[in-house]
């Protein structure tokens, strides 16, 4: 709800704690807003007739993404939101210390309430439509009154910059999305929220032929690492194995994954200790010992199955063949007799496959080119079968 604070002579919007400090010529206020205030403080629903002027182009999905976050985790997390304001839209108050003497930094913010209207969002509008939908649908159920009544209480951090001038915006938007993103592989070690991430994790340590052999640092494995693949690699292949190469994954698919983990854990333990070291003697050779993780590197460039391109393909085909309850070591007997060394011709099974240029020495990892593959694999090895 807005705050409306009226004196003789001044309305204000809103009026809050806050820490005032300077940064690039532009004085900034720093306070924190709850959910409700901030709905009746910007109540025009973010759109991209709102925001189009100052921001990137608005994306409903993933708004909705952040909304159904907000609805289903209970710990949830939100940075805060940036805005620009005019400069003669805000008035402050410092506090004053025991001897009268104002504070540069801590006092009361004021809005005045016929100016709260040059307020613009330049980072953070996909939050706040968020929230703006998730209050309004849950304000009339009455079956999640409660969880209303907790986001309402909830805040976020606002950063008020006092500016209003779009072109300024638009290059303090551009200037504020320059931060570096955060890498694949870090992300799967740390979002266990994600059940495929942590099923990557469980063979980091469980794994057979995978324990031992995953890159953690970085986002893919330097062609001189004894590794197989890095983590985030590893957390794609098991996602194949569990939905397929193509298959979606919803929140409520992830959440039941989630819920049922040891049943995902085993089945990528199926997959990785099971089925690919039945399905090539290369993997077989880091199970039993014969080959060495100091051997991987030289491997690498003699035989496709230490490809993380074909250790995706091969997790599609697993999915496939297994989908209605037929048994994989058929499918594992296929793969074991191909040929797979590395700059073959005509007749390798991932060049006949398509996905390996004659003479190659690794596989095309575009995903029409998998997709095409996992199914010239799938039937070339039912065609054996008869």
């Amino acid at each position: 709800m807005t705050l409306q604070i009226t004196t003789e002579a001044t309305q204000y919007s809103l009026r809050r704690p806050a820490h005032r400090y300077w940064q690039g010529g532009r004085c900034v206020y720093y306070f924190a807003l709850d959910l409700e205030t901030l709905d009746g403080l910007l109540p025009q629903r973010v759109d991209d007739m709102m925001i189009r002027e100052a921001n990137r182009r608005l994306t409903p999905s993933h708004a909705k993404n952040i909304q159904e976050y907000l609805e289903t985790e209970p710990d949830w997390l939100l940075g805060g939101m940036m805005l620009g304001i005019s400069v003669s839209a805000v008035e402050f108050e410092p506090y004053k210390d025991e001897h009268g003497i104002p504070s540069p930094g801590f006092g009361e913010l004021r809005i005045l309430t016929n100016r709260v209207n040059t307020m613009r969002i330049f980072d953070g509008q996909h939050r706040r439509r968020a929230i703006q939908d998730i209050l309004f649908e849950l304000a009339d159920d009455e079956e999640r009154q409660e969880r209303f009544a907790a986001l309402c209480k909830a805040a976020i951090p606002i950063a008020l910059y006092a500016e209003d001038d779009l072109q300024a915006l638009r290059q303090m938007f551009v200037d504020a999305a320059k931060t570096k993103g955060i890498e694949a592989n870090t992300v799967v070690r740390f979002d266990q929220r994600d059940p495929f991430n942590q099923a990557a994790l469980h063979l980091e340590k469980e794994s057979k032929l995978f324990g031992g052999r995953i890159e953690m640092e970085r986002s893919t494995v330097a062609q001189g690492r004894g590794c197989l693949a890095s983590i985030n690699q590893l957390a794609g292949f098991l996602r194949t194995t569990a939905v397929g190469y193509h298959g979606r994954v919803s929140q409520e698919r992830k959440h039941s994954y989630r819920y049922e983990l040891p049943v995902l854990q085993k089945l990528c333990l199926t997959w990785a200790d099971e089925f690919l070291p039945a399905a090539r003697e290369e993997y077989e050779g880091l199970v039993i010992g014969e080959i060495e993780n100091a051997d991987i590197p030289e491997w690498r460039s003699r035989s496709l199955a230490f490809s993380t391109t074909t250790m995706n393909i091969f997790a599609g085909c697993y999915h496939d063949w297994t989908a209605d309850g037929s048994d994989w070591k058929p499918l594992a007997e296929f793969i074991r007799r191909a040929f797979l060394k590395s700059g073959s011709g005509s007749g390798a099974l991932l060049v006949d496959a398509g996905v390996v240029a004659p003479g190659g020495t690794s596989p095309v990892g575009r995903r029409q080119e998998v997709a095409g593959a996992i199914r010239y694999i799938l039937q070339k090895a039912k065609a054996e079968m008869g």
